[in-house]
């Protein structure tokens, strides 16, 4: 397994890229497509960004959906929060297990989204640093 060295001996496995490109816009939603591919993907190509109506004690800005054999799969993959940088977000997976930076550019036009497997941290800032 590659290790990725942050400074402070704070150390995180090697994370996966993926490229995604906004489809279709709703008033309060957006579809993205992925556009690059990986051998092994962990994520769905598609995914539903929706802003947050508040229901959840979490409060997160908004939430990530996945669309897994023609349908938008409950439960949604992760809630999105805010970092210390704009159009920079955090996410999980599992019970803070698997973690999920997602940073949009070009107005949300397009969207990357690095997958963490089996690494979570809250002290973002490092990792926000190296992308």
């Amino acid at each position: 397994m590659q290790l990725l060295n942050l400074k402070n001996n704070c150390m995180a496995t090697q994370h996966k890229k993926y490229e995604y490109k906004a489809t279709k816009y709703f008033k309060t939603t957006v579809h993205y497509s992925l556009i690059s591919q990986n051998l092994k993907p962990q994520l769905s190509s598609k995914l539903n960004i929706s802003a947050s109506r508040d229901f959840a004690k979490s409060k997160p800005l908004f939430w990530c959906q996945e669309r897994i054999q023609n349908k938008w799969f409950k439960p949604n993959l992760t809630g999105l929060f805010p970092t210390n940088r704009e159009n920079v977000y955090w996410g999980c997976r599992g019970r803070y297990q698997h973690l999920i930076l997602f940073v949009f550019k070009d107005n949300q036009e397009c969207l990357t989204v690095y997958y963490f497997e089996n690494y979570f941290t809250r002290n973002l800032d490092l990792l926000i640093k190296n992308l």
